[in-house]
């Protein structure tokens, strides 16, 4: 679990990182407002699994990203080609979990607590455009200008 204090310092470096692309980041702010992204989990059951853990995994992704490209790589990715793929190639997650209270019986006191848990929206109740990387450059082509290359490696970077 993240702290509001790590949740916030996370936001605030995904919206750094949205500023340097020098785009208008107003309709984008809205989607993530409107979707709720910042307290969205990374996943279900897995890594990330809690609110918050999917910025925390895209800032993860964004700094891994730029090491192995400039590692690998070096001088043929850009900042914004890492910043791009990085931070939108899961963007779809943001509608594909929802929260609700799960019973847990605490080990050591034999108490039943209810905690927050996630699980996947019924496809019905949210965007769905074919796999997770298709799904997430149709959610951000409208707002946000990517080179064939960006949109390839969000096509194909998702399972």
């Amino acid at each position: 679990m993240l702290s509001i204090e790590q949740k916030n310092i996370n936001e605030t470096k995904f919206m750094e990182l949205l500023a340097r692309l020098n785009i208008d980041l107003t309709e984008i702010s809205k989607f993530l407002d409107q979707v709720d992204y910042f307290n969205k989990p990374a996943s279900a059951q897995y890594s990330g699994a809690y609110p918050g853990g999917l910025c925390e995994h895209a800032l993860k992704l964004a700094h891994e990203l730029g090491v192995l490209c400039n590692a690998y790589c070096p001088g043929k990715y850009t900042e914004e080609d890492v910043i791009k793929v990085a931070l939108f190639k899961d963007l779809y997650k943001a509608t594909m979990y929802e929260a609700y209270m799960k019973n847990v019986k605490d080990d050591t006191t034999g108490q039943w607590t209810t905690q927050p848990a996630y699980k996947t929206r019924e496809a019905t109740a949210r965007p769905v455009f074919g796999n997770a990387g298709l799904s997430s450059y149709m959610q951000i082509k409208k707002d946000i200008e990517l080179t064939d290359e960006q949109i390839e490696a969000i096509l194909h970077a998702s399972p």
